[in-house]
């Protein structure tokens, strides 16, 4: 039984060293053009097909490491903290039916992290370049050494964006299929959306803006400031229709680029209206322009 969690195994970072790094900041870059619409798409592996041309996929480790759920213990992060840099989505499950029904048998196991047990994805050092190892089936394996168990050899950063899953900020996503995603809380690493079909399950990457379109609300990741809500998108002082306080409920209707459609009610005590509290409906600005996302979500809802 492995005793010690650490950020990142020795073994790991020699790894890493010998091969270059993997990147340990974050970059933005602009997600892929969205439509108006209550929810945004999610990008399985056929976005963009005819733009690119995949990597071919390389081979698994050798022996495959057996099946495992990684230790919750050693996950970070969960929620993101308002200086953290939350990219432009999340990768996940591309089916999520397993969470209609969690307390059944087959379903239980998939909960919160447990999905990546059977999950195979190859991670790269950069687009176009040398493949680095395999996070497959609750382990990162480097390439030539041993495999290294998530959340007990090494601690991994996920966040929770479901009551009952959790999941990887993905940093970047290029039209080209690469795409740049977080799994320890130091480093980052790339893999191909035409390589997201290798596990006993696929895999999906799903834009901010389509999970915060069904949330039952949102909230500022800056607290305590007021914000404006506007009667269409926009900066124009004139189609200002009041101010946004801290102490308000914003249900998120619609998203059109980095505004987003709210109703708004103030004030409020958490999910509970006071007394002669107002409701409105307004444009809000949720993403800046550095495409950053400026809201968050409870995963637990009200």
């Amino acid at each position: 039984m492995r005793q010690t969690v650490t950020q990142i195994s020795a073994s790991l970072l020699l790894g890493i060293c010998a091969l270059g790094g993997l990147t340990g900041s974050i970059a933005r870059a602009t997600a892929p053009p969205n439509e108006s619409s209550p929810a945004a798409a999610v990008f399985p592996a056929d976005w963009l097909a005819q733009t690119r041309t995949p990597p071919p996929v390389p081979p698994q480790p050798n022996p495959v490491p057996t099946s495992r759920v990684p230790a919750t213990s050693g996950i970070m992060g969960l929620t993101p903290t308002t200086d953290d840099d939350i990219g432009v989505g999340h990768l996940r499950p591309q089916d999520l039916s397993f969470l209609e029904n969690p307390d059944e048998d087959d379903n239980a196991s998939l909960l919160g992290a447990g999905w990546l047990q059977s999950a195979a994805i190859p991670i790269y050092i950069e687009p176009d370049g040398a493949h680095w190892g395999w996070i497959i089936n609750g382990w990162l394996v480097p390439n030539g050494q041993s495999p290294i168990a998530l959340g007990e050899d090494a601690s991994f950063l996920m966040w929770q964006t479901y009551p009952n899953l959790m999941s990887f900020p993905v940093t970047q996503l290029r039209e080209d299929g690469w795409f740049q995603f977080q799994y320890t809380p130091a480093g980052t690493a790339w893999a191909h959306v035409e390589h997201l079909d290798l596990g006993a399950i696929d895999l999906a990457i799903e834009p901010w803006e389509g999970r915060f379109a069904e949330v039952e609300q949102v909230a500022f990741r800056q607290h305590g400031l007021s914000k404006s809500l506007y009667s269409v998108p926009g900066n124009d002082r004139e189609r200002i229709l009041g101010l946004v306080g801290p102490n308000s409920l914003i249900q998120p209707l619609a998203f059109e680029g980095d505004w987003m459609l709210v109703t708004v009610t103030q004030p409020t005590d958490g999910c509970s209206a006071f007394p002669g509290a107002t409701r409105q409906e307004g444009w809000m600005r949720w993403r800046n322009d550095d495409q950053g996302a400026l809201i968050w979500f409870d995963p637990q809802g009200c």
